[in-house]
């Protein structure tokens, strides 16, 4: 372990150092740390409101707490991508040296990330009538399934202001007028520039079938997909494209969903029938694996990171990191990890994270078909459920025990990776 530990310090870490020093990695790395505080006020509201355990959820709901608890989770983490486009464009504007300046930057990068988001949005009435409302704004692409749109345009928007703003075409008061009000003055140009820009480009997918760039963007990703068919070698590519895309920022599970319910959902329909009625489970692999073997800790399978953090932990960032955000990972809320880590665009995790989900599900896979772990029997689960309950209610006490074992895998292949991590954080912060 010391020499793989080593060797990721001789080889990869020079690397990783050279890609997160530059300028574009080292906004993104500073715009997510700077909205933590969000992200894990959202996973701790979001946590109290689904908890799955029986006395606890009959208490929420029965005094009205799980809908005092709910409403943080809408405007925290449902709206993610927007706090981090101004995160990111803050951060970048302050990285290139121009720090009265972030304060205008990052609401008009706001605002032309908020152009790019489809308008409109309908519901099903109780009667059964589709109710269209067009001039609503789609929450949809606000949240985390917007992130990769809120990358690009936090570090394009302030590119193309700066370079206004370099140049001097910008309107330039007198030096009686306030600082504040002449700054305000230079920012129209640029602004006016960037808007017309942003406005274009939502005009030409309006043209298009997808209708927005955002739904271009995952229609684009998801195309590759359409072939997937049931079969182990299928299920490893899903795990394999949902990892690559969240190391890219982008909601790799929001991609892959689609066709992991189409192909492996009614496989879990099939073996809940088989389940209910006493008859032999048929299918060894169905939509359910995904939670219980490969996501175990959400996308990345994170708890065993968690624990890392929270336990072995030399830095304070790591160490204050992982006691927060453990208990939201064990009931599979990874937001913290994912952007506090953090997990996205972070040459240092990049290859446990694209790799322990892989192998959990290969080595589930195979005590499936020895026959050492049973078939699961498909039962739908809330979001909440903690793990080893999530694998004691789909498979009994051998999934759980193997929940387990998954755990201790995650440990094992993040430690010298996490190893390297903590110690160039502790050098941070000495």
């Amino acid at each position: 372990m010391n020499k793989l530990q080593e060797t990721i310090e001789k080889y990869g870490l020079p690397i990783a150092d050279k890609i997160q020093g530059n300028r574009y990695i080292s906004a993104i790395t500073n715009g997510f740390s700077m909205i933590l505080p969000i992200i894990m006020m959202g996973a701790i509201f979001t946590l109290l409101s689904s908890l799955q355990i029986g006395p606890y959820q009959d208490f929420v709901s029965a005094t009205g707490l799980k809908t005092v608890f709910s409403y943080a989770g809408s405007f925290t983490t449902d709206l993610l991508a927007l706090f981090t486009v101004y995160a990111i464009a803050y951060q970048f504007t302050i990285g290139r040296g121009y720090q009265k300046d972030a304060a205008f930057v990052a609401p008009i990068s706001m605002v032309m990330f908020l152009i790019l988001i489809p308008m409109g949005v309908s519901k099903t009435t109780e009667a059964g009538e589709v109710v269209n409302i067009g001039a609503a704004l789609s929450t949809g692409f606000l949240g985390s399934k917007g992130i990769f749109t809120a990358i690009l345009v936090g570090i394009i928007s302030p590119t193309i202001y700066l370079f206004f703003i370099e140049r001097k075409i910008v309107i330039k008061m007198p030096d009686s007028v306030p600082p504040t009000v002449a700054k305000s003055f230079s920012a129209l140009i640029p602004g006016f520039v960037l808007l017309f820009i942003f406005s274009l480009i939502r005009y030409g997918f309006s043209f298009t079938s997808f209708g927005d760039f955002n739904s271009w963007l995952y229609a684009l990703l998801e195309k590759p997909l359409a072939a997937i068919t049931n079969s182990p070698v299928s299920f490893i590519i899903l795990i394999f494209v949902c990892q690559l895309l969240w190391s890219l920022g982008i909601h790799g599970y929001m991609v892959i969903r689609p066709f992991l319910q189409m192909v492996y959902l009614p496989l879990a329909v099939d073996n809940l029938a088989a389940y209910a009625a006493g008859e032999t489970i048929p299918n060894i692999i169905c939509y359910y694996n995904w939670a219980t073997f490969v996501a175990v800790g959400g996308c990345g399978g994170l708890v065993g990171l968690a624990i890392l953090m929270a336990f072995c932990s030399k830095s304070q960032r790591y160490k204050t990191l992982g006691k927060i955000s453990l208990p939201s990972v064990i009931c599979n809320i990874n937001e913290p990890v994912i952007f506090g880590a953090p997990i996205v665009l972070n040459p240092v995790f990049f290859i446990p994270f694209l790799f322990v989900p892989i192998v959990s599900f290969i080595l589930s896979y195979v005590l499936q078909l020895t026959g050492i772990l049973p078939y699961l029997s498909g039962v739908a689960l809330p979001l909440g459920t903690p793990v080893l309950l999530y694998g004691w209610l789909e498979g009994g006490f051998a999934v759980l025990v193997m929940q387990v074992v998954i755990i201790l895998l995650q440990v094992i292949m993040y430690y010298p990776f996490f190893k390297v991590a903590d110690k160039q954080a502790l050098l941070e912060e000495s």
